[in-house]
């Protein structure tokens, strides 16, 4: 059985298992952005239809995941996780067949509905397999790294399968979904579910309606101005579903977010840094992939080489965080990545240029940015789950995977408007008007990174929740 297995092969086998679920959900969000120009030419999309490909995965995934948490939860967490990695492996198959637009829509939103259930039940999963200490809290580290890596990956396996085909940017998916799901039915012990009660429908619609209105708003105002009427009716919706989401889930019997994460300082404000980490993974990358494709002209097998050095040091900052967790708390932790992303940044954005040494003013800066964002996404996973466990982990789990979601889609839009602010109509001053645009792009992320900083430093001094055992005693 499933439970035997996992006790004779050791916690961290089982781990591997969730660590490869995760990896390849984060991986699929980013994977697509540099196969996006070879898909708008074989499926005849129309720019709002290419954004529409990245949207419609953002929306579903970002706008149900804490749905999907709770479902965990009620229904039992690996048997949710096993449905939503079927699910995810038939809409990756459908993204890879598609024919027509609305063939790799269509196949996108469920790819992102997928995602939205593994994610959360994955991560409350490895605080299943490991107990309250040390190990935990390592692995927790890792699972953070992993899913940060995931992201910067996306780009750079995205230029090396989009040279074989796009169609391979989803069908790589299915091996490996193939794999974790007979891995999982032997690793991966079978529970009871965690919580008892029914789901809040109530708070599931107006949560996931306000939060896919607020993303659909965010998505579309970068597109069409701030002041588009349609813009300005989506975010009035979304403003009005989710304070009724907010005053439901304080007067629910069984609420979707249970009340008791509410009143833990260290989930709240971890959240809050968590949107800025999200914002920044993902926003920088989308413009790390703009110039070394439209500034360097770089092709996407070149641009993926380039990208490397930065997703490794991304994966070396997640894996340094955790090292330290014994002699540094997991707030100070975070408190000094989002210091090292602000600097990374205001150097890359100083000396971001068309025609400089492109390891001095491009390879360099992005490294010591991706060894902060590194660090900054384990750290926040940590801090978010720190003192939550039982039937409130399910829910902990779908709370730190939305924001990190909200984030992206906030960067990927803001950063994005900054990064063509400036675009002329003739050719000629192209580049110049897209180096510059880019490179006030990372200046508001630099700015970004500071408003973490603060957030990290207002945590420090109001409080947070226990220390993972092990940490030296310190003020956080």
């Amino acid at each position: 059985m499933g439970g035997t297995a996992a006790r004779r092969d050791g916690p961290w086998i089982a781990f591997a298992v969730l660590a490869v679920t995760q990896f390849t959900v984060v991986l699929d969000a980013s994977v697509v952005y540099v196969a996006l120009p070879s898909i708008q030419r074989e499926l005849s999309l129309s720019p709002t239809g290419v954004a529409w490909v990245m949207d419609a995965y953002i929306l579903a995934f970002g706008g149900t995941m804490m749905l999907g948490g709770r479902a965990g939860d009620l229904l039992g967490r690996r048997r949710v996780l096993f449905l939503g990695l079927a699910w995810f492996g038939i809409a990756s198959l459908a993204c890879g067949l598609s024919t027509e637009a609305w063939h790799i829509l269509a196949a996108r939103a469920a790819q992102g509905l997928g995602a939205a259930f593994i994610a959360p039940t994955a991560l409350a999963l490895v605080t299943d397999t490991f107990p309250e200490g040390p190990s935990r809290y390592r692995a927790l580290g890792i699972f953070g790294g992993i899913g940060g890596f995931g992201g910067a990956a996306g780009t750079a396996l995205g230029g090396l399968l989009t040279a074989v085909g796009w169609q391979w940017a989803f069908l790589v998916n299915i091996p490996v979904v193939v794999a974790v799901l007979v891995a999982g039915a032997r690793l991966l012990p079978a529970r009871p579910p965690a919580a008892t009660g029914g789901v809040d429908l109530v708070g599931a619609l107006t949560g996931t309606g306000g939060l896919c209105l607020l993303l659909l708003a965010l998505l579309r105002g970068g597109v069409h101005g701030w002041g588009a009427p349609m813009v300005a009716l989506e975010l009035a919706g979304a403003a009005v579903l989710l304070v009724s989401f907010t005053v439901r889930q304080a007067t629910a019997k069984t609420p979707l977010i249970p009340r008791l994460l509410f009143g833990m300082r260290g989930v709240v404000l971890g959240n809050a840094v968590n949107i800025v980490a999200g914002a920044l993974l993902f926003g920088v990358f989308l413009i790390l992939t703009l110039h070394l494709q439209l500034v360097r002209g770089y092709s996407p097998l070149a641009s993926a080489l380039w990208t490397m050095p930065i997703s490794l040091c991304l994966l070396l900052g997640s894996n340094l965080v955790t090292a330290v967790f014994g002699r540094i708390t997991p707030v100070g932790a975070l408190t000094v990545a989002m210091l090292v992303h602000v600097c990374g940044l205001v150097w890359w954005a100083s000396s971001l240029g068309s025609d400089g040494p492109i390891v001095t003013s491009f390879v360099l800066p992005g490294a010591v940015w991706a060894l902060g964002c590194g660090a900054a996404l384990v750290a926040a996973f940590v801090v978010c789950t720190s003192g939550v466990a039982g039937p409130a982990m399910g829910a902990a789990s779908g709370l730190v995977s939305t924001t990190l979601q909200v984030g992206g889609a906030l960067g990927v839009v803001l950063l994005s408007m900054l990064a063509h602010r400036d675009e002329p109509a003739e050719a000629g001053r192209r580049i110049e008007a897209l180096t510059s645009g880019q490179s006030g792009a990372l200046w508001g992320a630099a700015v970004t990174a500071a408003v973490g900083v603060v957030f990290t430093l207002w945590l420090r001094t109001a409080g947070r929740a226990p220390e993972p055992a092990g940490t030296t005693s310190r003020t956080p």
